[in-house]
């Protein structure tokens, strides 16, 4: 396949992105570039034929929540990265993405706020012991997607997913299922 029509086929797949997820939003083109920082003509542009400058592209990412995504797809052409890739034994990265941290047999866990972040937990001492199940329903309470996919890394699919159900909470829902998917891909 010629390298224009690979580029081809990403522009369209990522204007259709974008837009699918305006819509999922509820938002007009003119609320959403508002919405992402951008002018109404730039993102009518965009989406109707495709073509956006890469800045004007990470503040649509920016403004979905996705920068955290587009920041470790450059990570992985940092020259360390390429060697653990180029490595045949990738059994180590495999269970870093689907083995969690905190065993399913664990009810506690004590706050460190440098890995669940100071806003959150502003007015607790380090060190806090929190029943697991009240963290997790505290963190989905405020979540977005790095807190999500803390929580993942943390506690894994299959005791997060109870969670999350229980929270009827359809766009929880939806981010929840984009990372589970996103991690399996990776692992």
């Amino acid at each position: 396949m010629p390298i224009v029509h690979k580029i081809d086929e990403l522009l369209q797949k990522s204007k259709k992105f974008v837009r699918n997820e305006r819509i999922a939003l509820g938002l007009t083109q003119k609320e959403f570039a508002s919405f992402v920082g951008l002018k109404y003509a730039t993102y009518r542009s965009f989406e109707q034929e495709g073509k956006l400058s890469l800045e004007n592209f990470l503040h649509i990412l920016a403004g979905l929540n996705k920068s955290i995504e587009y920041s470790k797809f450059l990570d992985g052409f940092e020259f360390e990265n390429a060697k653990e890739r180029a490595r045949p034994e990738q059994n180590s990265r495999q269970n870093i993405m689907t083995k969690p941290i905190v065993l399913p047999s664990q009810k506690q866990i004590t706050l460190d706020k440098q890995i669940f972040g100071n806003e959150l937990f502003y007015s607790v001492e380090n060190g806090h012991i929190y029943e697991v199940s009240t963290l997790i329903t505290i963190l989905l309470k405020q979540y977005n997607d790095e807190r999500l996919l803390l929580l993942l890394r943390y506690f894994g699919v299959d005791r997060l997913k109870s969670y999350v159900l229980k929270e009827k909470n359809i766009d929880l829902l939806k981010k929840f299922n984009k990372h589970v998917a996103y991690l399996k891909k990776r692992a």
